[in-house]
C-alpha cells in the first residue's frame, strides 16, 4: 500500500509538468510554421484582391467609354433626326402657305376674267417707307397701258372694294394713292337710298372713312349698315364699287348736312394684288381691254 502511493505521486508531480512541456514545444512548433507561411497567404489574397480590383476597374471603365460612345452616336442620331424632323416640318409649311396662295390667285383671277373693265391685275411690292400706309408702289406701269387718276380696286371675300387711285407711273411701276388718305375724295352714293355725298378718308386704315355732304333731310333715311358705292359722276371711278358699310350717323345741332361714317369694304392691311381699272371716258366708248392688259403674275 505505501509503494502504491509513492507511485501516484510521482505521476501526479512529474508527469503533469512534463505533458505540459511537450503540449508548449508542439505549439512552438506550429506557431513557428504558421508564421513563416503568413507572409506568403496575406500576399497571395492581397494580389488576388488586387488583380480582382484592376479588373472590375479595368471592365468599369470599358463600359464607360461605350456607354459615352454609344450616347455620343444616340445624340447625333437625335439632331440629325430633329433637322429632318424641321425640314418636314418647313415642307409642310410651305405646302400649305402654297395651297393658300394658290386659292387666293385662284379667288383674284375669277374676278380678273368677270370683270371688264380691269386694265391690269398688279401686285404690291413696295409701301412708302416714310409711312407704311400712305402709299402702295405696284409691279405694273405705263408700259402695260397704266396712266394717272386710273381707279384702283381690290377683291375680298366676294367683294370688289375700292382701294385708291392712281398718283404716278414709270415704265414697270406706279403709285398708289389709297382711298383712306385725306387728299382724296370720291363721288360715292348710298345703295340703297341712292343718297349722294363726297367720300375721304382721315390718314389711316384704322380711322372710318366720312362721307360728307349729306343733307340732314336725306340722312334719315340712312341706317347703319347700308353699303355705300362709287356714283361715277366724277369720271375718275366707274359706277358701283363698294366703298364701305354706314357705321355711325352724325347730325349736328346747326348744319345743313350729315356726317357718315363708313366702315372700308375692305381690309387693307390684307391687300396683296390690286386691279387697276379703265378710265369711265374709255368705259363709255365701248373700248374693249387692251392688249396690254395683264393677269396676276404679270402674264399677258
Amino acid at each position: 500500500m505505501p509503494h502504491k502511493k509513492r507511485g501516484s505521486g510521482f505521476i501526479a508531480t512529474q508527469g503533469i509538468p512534463l505533458l505540459l512541456i511537450v503540449l508548449s514545444l508542439v505549439l512552438v512548433s506550429i506557431s513557428t510554421k504558421t508564421a513563416q507561411s503568413l507572409p506568403r497567404a496575406v500576399f497571395a489574397g492581397i494580389s488576388g484582391g488586387a488583380q480582382k480590383l484592376f479588373f472590375g476597374v479595368s471592365n468599369f471603365l470599358q463600359r464607360t467609354i461605350f456607354s459615352i460612345r454609344e450616347l455620343r452616336r444616340l445624340r447625333e442620331e437625335y439632331e440629325t433626326l430633329v433637322t429632318k424632323l424641321d425640314g418636314f416640318e418647313n415642307l409642310e409649311r410651305d405646302y400649305v402657305n402654297t395651297l393658300a396662295e394658290n386659292e387666293r390667285l385662284k379667288e383674284q383671277l375669277g374676278f380678273f376674267e368677270s370683270v371688264s373693265s380691269i386694265k391690269a391685275a398688279a401686285r404690291i411690292i413696295a409701301k412708302d417707307p416714310g409711312n407704311v400706309y400712305s402709299s402702295w408702289v405696284i409691279d405694273k406701269g405705263s408700259g402695260a397701258g397704266i396712266e394717272m387718276n386710273m381707279a384702283v380696286a381690290a377683291f375680298q371675300n366676294g367683294i370688289e372694294g375700292l382701294a385708291g387711285k392712281i398718283v404716278e407711273t414709270r415704265r414697270g411701276s406706279s403709285l398708289v394713292l389709297p382711298i383712306y388718305d385725306g387728299r382724296l375724295y370720291v363721288a360715292a352714293r348710298l345703295s340703297r337710298t341712292r343718297v349722294e355725298g363726297l367720300v375721304n378718308g382721315q390718314g389711316s386704315p384704322e380711322e372710318p372713312l366720312l362721307m360728307n355732304y349729306v343733307s340732314m333731310l336725306n340722312a334719315q333715311d340712312i341706317q347703319t349698315g347700308d353699303m355705300v358705292v362709287t356714283s361715277g359722276l366724277d369720271s375718275i371711278y366707274p359706277p358701283d364699287i363698294a366703298i364701305g358699310r354706314v357705321k355711325e350717323i352724325r347730325t349736328p345741332k346747326y348744319g345743313s348736312s350729315s356726317l357718315i361714317l363708313l366702315e372700308p369694304a375692305l381690309d387693307f392691311s390684307k391687300i396683296e394684288y390690286l386691279f387697276v381699272l379703265e378710265s369711265t371716258s374709255d368705259q363709255g366708248s365701248g373700248a374693249p381691254k387692251s392688249s396690254t392688259t395683264q393677269k396676276p403674275g404679270g402674264s399677258p
